[in-house]
């Protein structure tokens, strides 16, 4: 039937026509239009997974039951142009990096408190006031970045996010926000952030653990990520400074290898291995092919 968390504790049916539907094991919930012809034309998600909000997306969306039957295929596609339509979205906004790649966006707002106009009189106090600006943060594997009321506020590159917490007030207010800081980039913002928009079945992020650490998740994965892709540039940078094209032939020889020829990395062409410089170029696509680009091979030769 139905599958979503691929529990199998069974579903409850339910309705005045035997057509609500909820799973036993994380109470998922659909329900279907009348019978055509003893089958099921279309049904829709009322309420995602209470495990981890899992197809929360599909919310009040009409699916074909196939769409459930192959629900993590269905539900990859799903996201897949989701996710095509945010990257539309933010690179028509921001200039992206090559090596930009959107992960997800999240809809919300920012708080901002607001200057009182006036100095209060000796002995009064004040309130605060407070102002929410609509934005939407968007989530790369290179970076953070908000745009507020579809423009560019901020962005915070992954490696120098410092908290992405949930607070249980924003500064004397009642409200809960997430706080994300950079100091090195000197941001400070309180967002409230939501899982997802236009849909019954919202979720406030920091009003929810499930929906907080599913986020917190995301964000922090990506950052490990990009800390462990700069790390091997970095080394890779450093064997790049001191490889050249002898050395290798070396490291062959004592390993008691001899090979004149690999494969170009780019078009797999035989390449002529060098005597001796730090960089020659492939004769079939004219790529230019240094050490550092052959030595992950050689490695894997020689043990």
């Amino acid at each position: 039937m139905m599958e979503i968390c691929k529990g199998n504790s069974g579903y409850d049916v339910s309705g005045s026509s035997l057509n609500v539907f909820k799973c036993n094991s994380c109470q998922a919930k659909w329900e279907s239009n009348a019978l055509t012809g003893n089958s099921i034309a279309s049904m829709s998600l009322v309420q995602p997974s209470l495990y981890d909000f899992r197809g929360i997306e599909l919310v009040g969306v009409n699916c074909d039951p196939a769409f459930y039957k192959t629900f993590d295929a269905s539900y990859g596609g799903f996201l897949k142009n989701s996710r095509s339509q945010m990257t539309a979205q933010l690179s028509s906004k921001v200039s992206l990096e090559i090596d930009d790649e959107l992960v997800w966006s999240w809809p919300g707002s920012a708080w901002v408190r607001v200057p009182v106009a006036l100095q209060p009189l000796v002995g009064q106090v004040l309130p605060a006031r407070f102002a929410q600006h609509a934005g939407q943060l968007f989530l790369t594997n290179e970076r953070l970045i908000w745009l507020q009321e579809g423009i560019f506020n901020f962005e915070v590159p992954l490696e120098d996010l410092t908290s992405f917490i949930a607070a249980s007030t924003y500064q004397g207010s009642n409200e809960s926000c997430i706080m994300l800081r950079s100091a090195r980039k000197n941001v400070d913002a309180w967002l409230k952030l939501w899982l997802w928009w236009g849909t019954r079945a919202n979720v406030e992020i920091a009003k929810d653990n499930r929906a907080f650490t599913r986020v917190q998740g995301m964000i922090f994965g990506q950052q490990r990520k990009k800390r462990e892709r700069v790390l091997k540039e970095k080394q890779r940078e450093h064997v790049q400074v001191v490889l050249d094209f002898s050395s290798i032939r070396d490291t062959l020889s004592k390993g008691g290898v001899v090979i004149s020829t690999f494969k170009c990395p780019q078009c797999s062409g035989p390449l002529e291995l060098p005597e001796t410089g730090k960089q020659t170029t492939c004769k079939y696509c004219g790529a230019s092919i240094k050490p550092v680009d052959i030595f992950d091979k050689i490695k894997n030769i020689v043990g």
